[in-house]
């Protein structure tokens, strides 16, 4: 009897410290970001588009034998449609050194890394099938690990050897971290969610001199997991650590094209228009949202057959209607 009680305890025991080892509190982001609709598809050529959104800052941790912002520092910008996450990276980097296929640990060589997690669930620390980690070696057109989908499903550019670094930009399929049965992200999550989100890049000045041999002297990360404590900036953890992405507010209502969500177009009238709105054809009552040309929900209501809505206070400006999540327009508020 007391060893099948020892056994139980023991069990128990050993069982709470999974718990504790795979769960983790909510960490709250150091970063967030609005990942809007693409409405012009960037052409993956390594020039930065407009329809890129802002932007985003990495900021340095473990620092071996770093020599200042001028040797290296990573900057990016993202965009999305229903097929593709697109991802525009500029590192600065005054030594290039590149892995090869199966030469070395491609982690200790120049490189970026996306991490994706679809489900944004905070209080597991562990990857699972919602979740991935990709990476892109400097002069290498693939991804190292692809994810749930091929090499072949990316579009890329690289420059191996622009002036004082390297630029890279990505087409990432959003089947690379779907589960195999679905194709969009619009039938994954819908129009919107939150979608956590990591951005790395890793420096290697091949310090030894052996070109086969990768020396990761310094990194740099989108959502480090404390910058305020300066006391430990050594590591970020987002490798191994779920909880502790940042946060990618995934917003795609604007659409205004045929999607895998099955959008139709619907007549808006008068357009341009000053202070009412109406829609036709439209039969019943439906559930309407309009979005600014940012992708920004601006209003949200239920709108009832022969109503006439009112948009007096919109800026001036494009915006889109989504209806039901089925049918989408434009209109222009003047």
């Amino acid at each position: 009897m007391k060893n099948t009680l020892l056994f139980l305890v023991l069990m128990v025991s050993g069982f709470s410290l999974l718990i504790q080892r795979t769960s983790a509190a909510p960490v709250e982001p150091v970063r967030e970001l609005f990942l809007n609709y693409v409405w012009a598809i960037p052409v993956i050529d390594g020039i930065r588009d407009n329809s890129y959104g802002e932007v985003q800052t990495t900021n340095i941790f473990n620092p071996t034998g770093y020599d200042g912002e001028a040797d290296f520092s990573a900057v990016f910008c993202v965009v999305a449609d229903y097929e593709y996450l697109y991802v525009h990276a500029e590192i600065t980097d005054d030594v290039n050194h590149s892995y090869e296929w199966n030469v070395g640990n491609p982690w200790e060589f120049d490189n970026i890394e996306l991490f994706l997690q679809l489900d944004t669930n905070t209080m597991t620390t562990g990857y699972d099938s919602a979740t991935v980690q990709l990476r892109i070696c400097r002069s290498l057109d693939s991804v190292e690990s692809p994810g749930h989908a091929s090499r072949s499903d990316y579009l890329y550019y690289m420059e191996a050897d622009a002036a004082g670094g390297w630029i890279t930009e990505v087409a990432v399929p959003w089947t690379a971290v779907l589960p195999e049965s679905i194709e969009s992200i619009y039938d994954y999550k819908g129009c919107s969610g939150v979608l956590g989100f990591d951005f790395s890049a890793a420096d290697s000045d091949n310090t030894d001199g052996d070109a086969s041999v990768g020396n990761r002297n310094v990194q740099s990360a989108w959502d480090d997991d404390d910058p305020a404590d300066e006391s430990d900036r050594t590591e970020d953890l987002a490798w191994n650590n779920t909880s502790v992405f940042g946060y990618l507010y995934y917003n795609m209502c604007g659409s205004t094209t045929e999607s895998p969500g099955g959008k139709n177009q619907v007549t808006l009238f008068p357009n341009p228009a000053e202070n009412t709105l109406q829609l036709e054809p439209e039969e019943r009552s439906c559930h309407l949202l309009i979005c600014n040309m940012q992708g920004m929900k601006v209003m949200e209501k239920e709108f009832l057959q022969g109503e006439e809505l009112d948009i007096s206070g919109l800026p001036a400006g494009m915006y889109t209607v989504l209806i039901d999540g089925k049918s989408s327009g434009k209109f222009i508020k003047r």
